[in-house]
């Protein structure tokens, strides 16, 4: 495997959040999705095919892919592991997001590898060797068009973190936590 992972992504954000799901919605539902997700790269990339003099180990890759949508409620990732549902023309418009859990939720596994492959791979994103795991933990992240006033998960778990700033709410869920048998999370979000 060969070192390589996109230094502009890296930047944003911390070895554990490197993955995740950005939403960016409009007023009418329509927005723009970014997913980051960790990957198993077995193509040789722009660095490795440019350099001379070494012999490649290793490799970690961070893919980034962004795209339209239409409507929000019609948005959905592993078939209906991670699910939407927005109430916009309220007084107090709001989101709901259903979190699948448990060892099948496939939204999370298209997200990042095995554990064991994570590990792997923090020993090429952090040479130093003082991350463990890369990947470790996902970041939700939806930007709306007011000020988030609530952002709260039921039920709750092992370092899940709900969070909001300004126009933006944001969840962290451990990869661990979120592939442990468990009902489904479901992620509150209101604005105004």
């Amino acid at each position: 495997m060969v070192a390589l992972l996109g230094s502009l992504f890296l930047a944003a954000c911390s070895g554990g959040e490197l993955v995740g799901i950005h939403i960016n919605l409009n007023k009418d539902g329509s927005g723009l999705v970014t997913t980051r997700s960790l990957v198993e790269q077995t193509a040789a990339g722009p660095a490795e095919s440019r350099t001379q003099g070494v012999t490649w180990q290793s490799r970690a890759c961070l893919l980034a892919v962004q795209g339209k949508f239409d409507k929000l409620n019609d948005l959905k990732f592993g078939g209906e592991g991670l699910r939407f549902s927005a109430h916009l023309g309220d007084d107090q418009p709001h989101l709901r997001v259903y979190v699948q859990r448990g060892p099948g939720a496939e939204w999370c596994k298209a997200l990042v590898p095995d554990a064991a492959t994570r590990r792997a791979m923090a020993k090429v994103y952090d040479p130093t060797g003082r991350t463990q795991e890369v990947g470790d933990t996902l970041r939700l992240e939806i930007a709306v068009p007011g000020e988030v006033v609530t952002s709260d998960v039921n039920p709750g778990g092992r370092g899940v973190e709900p969070a909001h700033e300004r126009k933006r709410a944001t969840l962290l869920i451990p990869v661990k936590t979120l592939l442990e048998a468990a009902d489904e999370m479901v992620w509150d979000i209101s604005w105004r």
